[in-house]
This record gives structure tokens, sequence and C-alpha cells, in this order.
């Protein structure tokens, strides 16, 4: 069986599952309680933390739980943005919704990515921590469990000591300082 061949026998076996779960944000701030996990493919990469994805008759915009990115008009915003294609553009990936939304309308998710090998499903939002293209956000995420926040402020330490990525200049500017001092 073919790749081609694959992926339509996913998409099709799919759409029974994410046709009940996947449906677009009425209420801005609110997301039903019963949205579970549920596969799409990313349509479009606008930054380093928000994603389009799609599932069969549905798009919806993603922002990667507990991470920011630098922006694109701020110094590694476009490199974070190709890390974060790299890792999943135009590839099946597995949401998690957060039951929430932004104020921008975005639903908060974790994504994975299934790698192809061994390891299975790789989580997006550490992974662009561990790489060196995002900060950890620890005001705003009162949703996160202490131990996933421990979790990526450890990586970030570890990337920063490293000196990976965004962390190879003497002092980064996060990005939610670059907003503030460019708006």
């Amino acid at each position: 069986m073919g790749l081609f061949s694959l992926q339509k026998l996913f998409f099709k076996s799919v759409r029974s599952i994410t046709r009940e779960r996947w449906r677009p944000v009425s209420r801005p701030n609110v997301i039903e309680a019963e949205v579970g996990p549920y596969y799409a493919k990313v349509q479009h990469i606008i930054d380093g933390d928000t994603v389009i994805v799609s599932s069969p008759g549905y798009q919806n915009k993603i922002r990667l739980e507990g991470i920011d990115c630098p922006e694109l008009g701020q110094a590694w915003g476009k490199v974070a943005r190709y890390g974060l294609i790299k890792l999943i553009g135009g590839r099946p990936v597995r949401v998690e919704p957060k039951g929430i939304v932004d104020d921008y309308n975005r639903v908060i998710a974790t994504l994975y990515v299934d790698t192809g090998v061994n390891i299975g499903w790789l989580d997006v939002n550490a992974r662009m921590v561990i790489l060196g293209h995002a900060w950890v956000l620890r005001r705003h995420e009162h949703h996160m469990t202490m131990a996933r926040r421990s979790e990526l402020i450890r990586m970030e330490s570890w990337a920063r000591n490293k000196k990976i990525g965004l962390w190879k200049d003497e002092v980064p500017i996060p990005p939610w300082e670059w907003r503030a001092n460019n708006r």
C-alpha cells in the first residue's frame, strides 16, 4: 500500500472520530469540556506558536500551550517559525485542546506529531522549548499541571545552559516584552 493510500485510509478512519468532536468555537474563551484529543492535518503555520489545522469539514487556529515564541519581526522569530514548519509542516498531528480559547479566539492545545519511528508521537510544544525556539509561559497558564510546567521549565533551563537556539544571544528579549515595546 502506497503512502497516498495510507494517508487516505488514515483520514477516512479519523473522519468519524473528528466529525463529532471537532466543532468551531462558538463562544469566546469557552470550549465544551467534552472536546478531547483529535487528529488533524497542519494547513498553515502562522508563527512559532500558532498554527491552523483542519479536520474533514472544519478548520481551526491553534495556540501552542505553555510556550511563547519570538514574534516574526523579532530576532529568532523566523527561525522559530521555520523550526515549527520542519517539525509539523503538512503532517497529521494529534491535537489535545485544554478546553479554553485565548483572547484572539485560538484554541489552546498541545500538539503531537507522529515521528514515523519507534518513539511514536512527539510533543511539539516541549520540542520547541528544547530546540531553543520558545520561552515557557509562566503567567496566564494556570490550567497547566505543576508537573507539566516543571517539565517545560526544566527543558528551557537545559536549552539555556547549552546555548541552543535563541539562547545563543547574550540577552534574548522575551516576546511579551518585545510586544509591549513595539505597540
